[in-house]
């Protein structure tokens, strides 16, 4: 300021004054001569007589040069005073922005009515008066009464208060009320938006419960829940607003908390809290806290992530010790375990309390309470022998702090056994297939200073097995054995333990061995040939089948079954290999229904399989037939619809496991399917679904030709295709309706001229009236109905007696022509689709079998009763119709 108001001074020298004889000095605007020069004391004016004497003569000159400048036209100009409006400054005092530089406008009077000049300087300065900047902005001159507007800014203000002053140089005025030369105000830079959440140290856990009281805990524990409290920082001078979210996960378990419309004011914090609903479980806490509504260009932290560890929740503290009576009972005596526990805890306990001794579990309370602050104790007995007893908890927890599990150490003279040979057990009975058994068998000595008995137990998964006590006498040395059949096949992991309840072991006494076990081996027995030998004899060929493994003992036998009786007519005991066993019997003649053999397991498991065979006698034949369903699928196929077509194939007399090539066609021979027959597996009928594409024509007729066993056979059957279903279209057919409506008219129009013909007519008297016409004419006997017969399926239908025309079977839809009974009465127009009444035919029940002649040879050919097909002869092989063969008497 004193720099700029030192600028603002003026200048004596640089200002044109008028020395009148060094008497006064005059401003170069000034009007009058006696004026003194602004600041300056008057002179020294005491007068000598020759100062008067100069002084008259000053005057006279003064006078005269008055007068003489009085002549002259001219004008002096007068200074001017500019001035600051107050009032018209922009920055009001205290304001705020947010940019580094301030701008500002303001509004400069000429106040004396004169010309002026004047610089206007901008300065910056802090509260305690430090210059911070000094600008200027020049002004073209003033005009006499001028008021300008003039504009500029404050550059490079810093963060926080300072004060920004116009300051007028120049040609000024006196300050007034509403005027002044210097115009200084306060202002604050805002600093920007800064937000930031506190350090990580900052977000506090605090366990609660579930109505969100303090659990008066320091840390979390499982079944709390947990309230989070941390600090948001606004280290600016700028509001915030937005939304903080937290984010949990606990165990597979996840929750977020979002805290919307959040406002901050500039240089404060906020403490947030949130009370989520999760409850805790032990382990880890992880949590994470965002800010929203922020930038990458903010400062500040707007992201934390950390976690906290969950305890184990208020868990029962047990204490407690085991006694004994060691101390009073031999080896192979009574021993009795004490086990006492208190519960010192703040909880109950509820679980159970087990002992094992040496790894065996031999006492457990089951399903235990024990209140908090109580105690209880149990007793159980033991054969008396060295061992550790160990006693522990279970289906439940306890707190660190509890003494268990509990021990003690058993200690009396008994029997010691020691592996005698191998310290592992050897096995016998090997390859092994589900069913077999193992053996396994261990030699040990007594060791000890008493006598004692031992045992070996096998196990797997699914099963154990414990061999016979063996006694060993103090020294003596004895062989164990166990044995123990697989159940299941596959790998399996077999598991040995020594047992003794009056010895203890020195060395191994348990271990475990890996057997891959095979499946069952099964054996398919089967008659090949039955025959007749030239002595009557009956010759018998069986062949036993075993899978792959080991030799198996099995028990054959071999007889016939009459009249619901089976009788054995052999029996032997054989042992198999793997592979196929050929056995050919010979046995007189007998009157049998079919002969039996059948093949039973000598100590193993046999596999699956059947277990006999039977076979007819030599004189019976196989004879081979097949259907076709009543109906197909979809029941009413279209043309070109993908179509199933089931076929039922037989057989009687002795089974074969014949196949054979089965075709389909249709009435014009075109094929529609090419199969083979089904498997029998071992039954006298089998199914077949063939799928077909649907070929043209409302009633098709399909024929089936099977080749098997050296033969032809066929079936023929018929079924109703279905209508294919035509859409019409939404369009109203104009066209049509109004030729429609014309020819309706025009027909109209000639039947009423033709009427009007007749009446004429009806006046000739040779003619006969309409009515005696009518009159003439007989009754319809429509009503009396007549039975006709399809020629394709035999149908019985009824039709009336005077109907000729078509008629269309509702069976196998084949249409035929009918004539009418009375041919003496004139033709009437038939309706073809005449509703027909169908007599319902009831079937004949099908026999079981028909023996039927070759028309060729003779031969005698057994057929079922039902059966109209193709039949081949096995001796001449001629193909015939089942119905132009003569039945055998």
């Amino acid at each position: 300021m004193d720099l700029m108001r030192s600028a603002g001074k003026t200048d004596n020298n640089s200002r044109a004054c008028m020395d009148f004889g060094g008497w006064f000095n005059v401003k170069e605007t000034t009007a009058s001569g006696f004026y003194r020069r602004e600041g300056e004391e008057p002179r020294d004016s005491r007068l000598t007589m020759e100062g008067e004497r100069r002084s008259q003569r000053g005057v006279t000159f003064l006078l005269v040069m008055l007068f003489v400048f009085s002549l002259f036209p001219g004008v002096q100009a007068q200074a001017g005073e500019v001035l600051l409006e107050e009032a018209s400054f922009s920055i009001v005092d205290y304001a705020s922005f947010e940019g580094e530089n301030l701008s500002f406008t303001v509004e400069i009077h000429e106040q004396s009515g004169g010309s002026s000049n004047a610089t206007l300087f901008l300065l910056v300065e802090t509260l305690e008066g430090t210059l911070l900047s000094n600008s200027s902005l020049g002004l073209n001159e003033f005009l006499a009464l001028e008021q300008r507007n003039v504009s500029g800014a404050f550059v490079g203000l810093p963060f926080g208060f300072s004060t920004v002053s116009l300051v007028l140089d120049g040609d000024v005025g006196s300050n007034t009320t509403t005027h002044q030369s210097i115009l200084t105000r306060t202002v604050q830079r805002l600093r920007p938006l800064a937000i930031t959440l506190g350090g990580a140290s900052s977000v506090l856990a605090n366990p609660v419960d579930a109505v969100g009281q303090s659990t008066g805990n320091t840390t979390l524990h499982d079944g709390d829940r947990v309230e989070v409290a941390f600090p948001i920082i606004n280290n600016g001078d700028v509001n915030w607003t937005g939304a903080v979210e937290l984010h949990l996960t606990n165990n597979g378990l996840n929750e977020t908390v979002v805290l919307d419309n959040l406002s901050i004011e500039g240089s404060t914090s906020q403490a947030i809290t949130f009370t989520p609903t999760m409850v805790l479980t032990e382990g880890v806490l992880g949590w994470n806290i965002s800010l929203t509504n922020t930038t990458m260009s903010e400062e500040g932290t707007h992201y934390l992530d950390g976690s906290w560890d969950v305890g184990p929740p208020p868990l029962p503290v047990l204490d407690g010790f085991i006694e004994s009576n060691a101390d009073e009972v031999q080896a192979g005596g009574t021993l009795t375990i004490s086990v006492s526990m208190w519960n010192n805890g703040s909880v109950s306990f509820e679980g159970s309390i087990f002992c094992s001794a040496d790894g065996d579990e031999v006492f457990n309370t089951s399903s235990l309470l024990l209140e908090a602050g109580s105690n209880s104790t149990w007793s159980f007995t033991l054969s008396a022998k060295p061992f550790v007893i160990q006693c522990d908890v279970s289906d439940a927890r306890v707190s660190e702090a509890s003494s268990t599990p509990l021990q003690l150490d058993i200690e009396m003279p008994s029997a010691v056994f020691q592996s005698a040979g191998a310290t592992t057990p050897s096995y016998s009975g090997g390859p092994w297939h589900k069913g077999d058994s193992v053996e396994a068998n261990m030699l040990l000595r007594n060791i000890g200073e008493l006598d004692g008995r031992v045992r070996l137990v096998l196990s797997t998964s699914t099963s154990t097995s414990e061999g016979e006590w063996v006694e060993m006498a103090q020294g003596a040395a004895g062989e164990i054995s166990a044995s123990l059949q697989f159940l299941a096949s596959g790998e399996t992991t077999l598991t040995w333990t020594l047992e003794s309840d009056d010895g203890v072991f020195d060395g191994i006494d348990n271990g475990s061995t890996s057997f891959v076990i095979k499946q069952q081996q099964s054996v398919q027995i089967a008659f090949v040939d039955v025959n007749r030998t030239e002595d009557a004899e009956l010759s018998m060929t069986l062949h036993l089948d075993l899978d792959e493994g080991k030799e198996r003992d099995v028990r054959l036998q071999v007889g016939y079954e009459s009249g619901g009786s089976t009788v054995f007519l052999q029996e032997n005991d054989l042992r198999l290999q793997q592979g196929r066993l050929e056995l050919t019997f010979l046995f007189g003649d007998f009157e049998a229904d079919k002969l039996v053999a059948q093949v039973a397991p000598l100590d193993w498991l046999i596999g699956p399989g059947p277990l006999a065979a039977t076979s007819s006698l030599p004189s019976d034949d196989t004879q081979f037939w097949m259907d076709f369903s009543a109906t197909t699928d979809p029941i009413r196929p279209i043309e070109g619809e993908e179509t199933t077509v089931r076929l039922t194939f037989q057989q009687t007399g002795p089974l074969q496991e014949a196949e054979g090539e089965v075709w389909l066609m249709d009435a014009y021979g075109t094929r529609l399917a090419k199969v083979t027959s089904p498997d029998w597996d071992g039954a006298s009928a089998a199914t077949l679904d063939v799928v077909v594409v649907w070929p043209k024509g409302s009633s098709v007729a399909i024929q089936a030709l099977w080749y098997v066993d050296g033969a032809v056979l066929s079936a023929e059957t018929t079924y109703v295709s279905g209508e294919v279903v035509i859409e019409s279209s939404g369009e109203w057919p104009i066209g049509a309706m109004f030729w429609g409506l014309a020819l309706g008219a025009g027909v109209a129009l000639v039947l009423r001229i033709r009427a009007r013909k007749e009446e004429e007519s009806d006046t000739n008297p040779s003619g006969k009236s309409t009515m005696e016409k009518a009159a003439s004419k007989p009754l319809s006997t429509s009503q009396e109905k007549r039975e006709v017969s399809c020629p394709e399926c035999n149908r019985r239908l009824r039709v009336p007696v005077d109907y000729g025309g078509s008629v269309g079977c509702p069976d196998c839809a084949h249409k035929f022509k009918v004539e009418p009974e009375r041919s003496e009465e004139p033709a009437q127009e038939q309706n073809d689709d005449l509703e027909i009444e169908v007599q319902p035919v009831s079937k004949a029940p099908v026999s079981e079998k028909i023996e039927i002649s070759c028309p060729d040879c003779a031969q005698t050919l057994r057929i079922p009763s039902s059966y109209e097909g193709s039949v081949r002869c096995p001796a001449c092989t001629k193909i015939f119709k089942a119905h132009e063969s003569k039945q055998a008497s």
